[in-house]
């Protein structure tokens, strides 16, 4: 069976379309990750695994009455017989190491808790004000109330489980990346400010990007299948931009931050801006270089001009004031703020 039959039987018995044969099969697979095989096994390891499983097949071959009167009695196998456990075996050898492979490429929890490691560091904050936290990496972590931290004493491997809010600070380091292990999520950087902050009544989780790079993953939980035939959604992430899951919606999606921050050496471009008369179209090019956000003007609208003071507002009041005197209208897209 092929990489693609395999997941085609595993999908069909997401969608409750198997029969009942394979239904069994795939319960068979289910109790073979269950057991205590290795799945990166050496080859002599791999022949005393088929040998066990040949063992398993000769017995099943014995007749019912054999078994009822007590006799152990080995039956000769014909040629379509030893092709049919050949095939059994190297069906089981290519499945259990692609199941693992895809297992492997979507971790639902740290390293240092799979593994069960001993020295694991816990820190929690049941006070109102910030608790800062330096990790090893040189990583500076403010742990919100209510929030709890944990990670490997011996942190090789930048692996941190999170629950509650929290605002990171990473040391940049190409060939290690850091993750954070929060809620639904997985957050991947390589050096960046971000805050990830949850709300136990909307039931909505987010992560906030204030400076660099991000890559946050939809964690499959403990959801098996899932795990192994799907590919986890992905959203990279900027300054200015967060990542919005909401369980109970059943959605992930990516937006803009409410309240958007400028680039720090082109803040002071903010601090005197009046406009005599300008083109919406160059006002949006301007903003856009500012926050570094993807602004646009609709067509209709580009040579509509503005007069006006945008001088220490932020940009949601300033789209609010352009908009208001140009009588258009905006609207944001995903990432991207549109006027219209």
């Amino acid at each position: 069976m092929s990489r693609k039959a395999f997941q085609s039987l595993l999908e069909r018995y997401l969608k409750g379309n198997c029969t009942q044969e394979e239904q069994e099969t795939v319960c068979r697979w289910y109790d073979l990750l269950d057991s205590d095989v290795d799945l990166n096994l050496s080859e002599l390891e791999f022949t005393e695994l088929e040998d066990r499983l040949w063992d398993k097949i000769n017995q099943e071959t014995q007749s019912n009455d054999d078994k009822k009167k007590g006799r152990s009695t080995v039956i000769k196998p014909s040629g379509k017989f030893y092709l049919s456990a050949a095939a059994a075996v190297a069906l089981f050898i290519v499945g259990s190491i692609w199941i693992y492979t895809r297992l492997k490429c979507n971790p639902v929890e740290p390293t240092f808790i799979s593994k069960k490691e001993h020295l694991v560091t816990r820190i929690d904050n049941p006070n109102d004000e910030p608790l800062e936290i330096s990790l090893p990496d040189s990583s500076h972590v403010k742990l919100f109330k209510g929030a709890e931290l944990s990670y490997a004493t011996r942190f090789d491997k930048r692996e941190v489980s999170l629950t509650g809010n929290a605002l990171f600070n990473v040391q940049a380091n190409s060939s290690n990346p850091f993750e954070v292990f929060h809620q639904g999520m997985i957050t991947r950087v390589l050096g960046t400010c971000f805050k990830i902050q949850s709300d136990k009544d909307s039931g909505k989780d987010e992560v906030i990007v204030y400076t660099g790079k991000v890559q946050v993953i939809r964690s499959a939980k403990n959801n098996l299948v899932r795990r192994i035939i799907e590919t986890p959604k992905t959203l990279n992430l900027t300054m200015n931009q967060r990542a919005v899951l909401e369980e109970q919606k059943d959605s992930f999606s990516e937006t803009l931050v409410e309240k958007p921050i400028p680039v720090e050496t082109k803040r002071t471009l903010l601090e005197e801006v009046v406009f005599k008369e300008i083109r919406l179209a160059d006002l949006a090019n301007k903003l856009a270089d500012v926050y570094h956000i993807d602004i646009k003007v609709a067509p209709e609208a580009s040579k509509i001009t503005f007069r006006g003071d945008l001088s220490n507002m932020e940009l949601f009041d300033q789209l609010d004031l352009v908009c208001n005197v140009t009588e258009t209208n905006y609207h944001i897209l995903g990432k991207t703020i549109e006027i219209q």
